[in-house]
């Protein structure tokens, strides 16, 4: 049996997060990448225990450098084939400074309501 590195990265390594890994994950290298190390632990143990192979990356996804680094660790894994964001940030919790759609650094995540 051959091995296969298509790499299926998710962020949020949470319940949402696992329950795509086990669904879509199989025969992938799987990528959590969560803020939180903790909740990337316990991700990666539940699958590393179904037999999955697992890495994971401490990422900001309201960081461009935090997601750029992924990126480049997603690429390091083999061919990235999916990508799902499951990681809960929402306008409401970006700092004041960074919630206006003119002065936001990832213009692509940032809610811009006068275009609704």
């Amino acid at each position: 049996m051959t091995k296969n590195d298509d790499v299926l990265v998710i962020t949020g390594a949470g319940g949402i997060g696992q329950a795509i890994a086990r669904r879509q994950g199989p025969g992938k290298h799987i990528l959590f990448a969560d803020i939180s190390e903790d909740n990337q632990a316990a991700a990666a143990a539940a699958l590393k225990d179904l037999g999955h192979r697992v890495n994971t990356q401490r990422v900001d996804v309201s960081s461009r450098e935090s997601v750029h680094a992924l990126a480049e660790k997603a690429a390091e894994l083999g061919n990235v084939t999916q990508v799902v964001h499951t990681a809960g940030v929402s306008p409401v919790q970006a700092p004041a400074a960074t919630s206006s759609p003119s002065t936001c650094s990832a213009p692509r995540w940032c809610w811009n309501s006068s275009a609704a």
